[in-house]
């Protein structure tokens, strides 16, 4: 039997038999198999791209009663060498946000960030003030992880979405979606007192407005990098 996958072929003698093995097949299959690869690869960074570019309001409620927004937390990872994230690694270091999760953090900010439209240093600077990077912070009014999610107010979203608020990427991304409703909501100053659960109705006015203060001093600290 003879193959024709490709020109050039190799006889080997066998008795008195020839057989005619395919030298190029192999080659054949590993162009094909990497041009395959390459274009997976350039699908997924446009679409990346592109995702990372949409803005939209997702009028947020404590319960998230619009099913649209159930999203799966993505955690591809961004370009180490991408600017975003080098200057927020950088904010994180004077933060002094200890280096063993720096650059992890960094990314699931500025990913974060640009998905929800939601300026990185602001949200960076919120999950200094209330966790330091510490992914197992838990409060004692049961506020959990990087951000600080308030479990009793958000239950019935985390079960229903499957977050796991102790993985670093999703606490961050439902952080920043929180915020940036917030934010949209109620005005730059208002949606970050009531990030940290301040409302008109609650005696908390000092202690938010001290909470607001310490964010602001650790986002302008960074203004000049």
């Amino acid at each position: 039997m003879r193959s024709i996958c490709g020109r050039r072929r190799a006889r080997i003698e066998k008795r008195h038999n020839y057989v005619y093995v395919p030298q190029n097949c192999r080659k054949t299959v590993s162009r094909r198999l990497t041009r395959m690869v390459v274009a997976l690869l350039l699908v997924l960074l446009e679409t990346e791209f592109l995702s990372s570019n949409v803005i939209g309001f997702f009028g947020m409620t404590p319960a998230f009663p619009d099913s649209t927004i159930a999203q799966a937390t993505m955690t591809t990872a961004l370009p180490r060498t991408y600017p975003a994230v080098q200057t927020i690694t950088r904010f994180l270091k004077k933060s002094e946000v200890g280096p063993a999760l720096r650059k992890r953090l960094a990314e699931a900010l500025v990913r974060s960030s640009r998905k929800h439209n939601v300026d990185p240093r602001l949200a960076a600077s919120i999950m200094i003030v209330e966790s330091r990077g510490n992914p197992f912070a838990i409060s004692p009014s049961n506020a959990v992880g990087i951000m600080q999610i308030h479990v009793p107010t958000w239950a019935r979203t985390i079960e229903e979405q499957g977050i796991n608020l102790f993985k670093i990427e999703d606490n961050i991304d439902f952080g920043v979606r929180v915020l940036k409703n917030y934010v949209q909501r109620y005005g730059h100053d208002e949606g970050i007192k009531r990030y940290n659960g301040w409302n008109p109705g609650s005696p908390q006015s000092v202690t938010a407005d001290a909470y607001l203060q310490k964010v602001q001093r650790i986002y302008l600290s960074s203004s000049s990098d």
